[in-house]
């Protein structure tokens, strides 16, 4: 889900240990009034405010380090997120319980640059406190979430699970028509673009899963989180109802029921990094669906079509 669909919702390099302040090219030296931030990375974190009042500038701390790949400039980073208020310690979002990490655009219209601070140059794993004005440590413009006066502080701790390039795919297959054989849709997918469907087949009476490219990476497991990108269409239709090329870039879901669509529970446990999925999904395959917990809907009562490429997954 995106960051903005929080915002909406709300508003309707450094090393290990290293504190750094990031407002107005102001320097301190390193604070005492700094959360204490408990639990492991992936799991909804312990925060306990101390006795003193917030620091004045936005100040950013790594609480552990991950070993995997490094965010780059240029990137969307996919991170799950708790934020709270220093006042109160009032929680304010929370990406755990939904089930659905976010993905952070950090292009200055989405969130705030101190987004940009916290999430680029970090190593894949690693969790990252950020304590800012929220003024400033919220939405672009000095946009505060909702009910929150901007002179109030913002908590935020992150647990970044990677960067990805807004269009990234997994490695190619053919870029002619793959699937179809009659009871699958055909799918034609070119590089950096979004797939499209060039005929439907039958309609689905049961899940069908094909598995257009196969991945060489880590297998699916329940409860693990993965990245993806994907389309999803109407049966019929040629515009997708959903896409995450036409959005942010790739997507971060937890695999249990209700935290994905219909169908993408059963298909991705057990498929591997590096694959890409085609999923017709019938109608009547979870009738009372509407969305998930992180917002995320289809169409009802219709037969629905996913290309879905399975980017990265990390264990919770």
């Amino acid at each position: 889900m995106l960051v903005t669909m929080y915002v909406s919702a709300l508003v309707r390099s450094a090393a290990l240990g290293l504190i750094v302040t990031l407002a107005v090219g102001c320097v301190s030296s390193a604070p005492e009034n700094i959360p204490q931030v408990r639990g492991e990375f992936g799991r909804r974190p312990t925060v306990t405010v101390p006795d003193l009042p917030p620091p004045e500038d936005a100040r950013m701390k790594v609480l552990s380090q991950g070993d995997g790949p490094v965010t780059r400039e240029g990137q969307v980073v996919v991170t799950d997120v708790d934020m709270r208020l220093w006042e109160g310690n009032k929680p304010l979002m929370d990406t755990y319980r939904l089930g659905q990490p976010t993905t952070a655009v950090l292009d200055g219209r989405h969130v705030a640059r101190t987004w940009d601070q916290a999430l680029l140059g970090r190593s894949a794993g690693s969790r990252v406190l950020m304590v800012a004005p929220a003024s400033y440590g919220f939405g672009p413009n000095g946009m505060a979430p909702a009910q929150v006066a901007p002179g109030e502080h913002l908590i935020v701790t992150f647990d970044v699970i990677g960067g990805y390039d807004p269009r990234q795919q997994v490695a190619e297959g053919s870029p002619e028509d793959m699937g179809g054989r009659g009871t699958v849709p055909a799918v034609r997918v070119k590089p950096g673009k979004e797939p499209e469907i060039t005929t439907w087949g039958q309609a689905p009476r049961q899940l069908r899963a094909r598995t257009l490219v196969s991945g060489k990476g880590a297998s699916i497991a329940e409860g693990d989180t993965v990245v993806v990108q994907w389309s999803g269409w109407s049966w019929g239709n040629k515009e997708p109802f959903a896409s995450t090329y036409r959005r942010s870039g790739p997507n971060g879901f937890l695999v249990k029921k209700q935290t994905v669509p219909p169908g993408w529970h059963e298909a991705l446990k057990g498929r591997t990094v590096g694959s890409r999925l085609l999923l017709a999904v019938p109608k009547s395959q979870d009738p009372s669906f509407t969305t998930t917990k992180g917002g995320v809907g289809v169409p009802q009562d219709a037969d629905i079509v996913y290309v879905i490429d399975i980017l990265d997954r990390r264990a919770r």
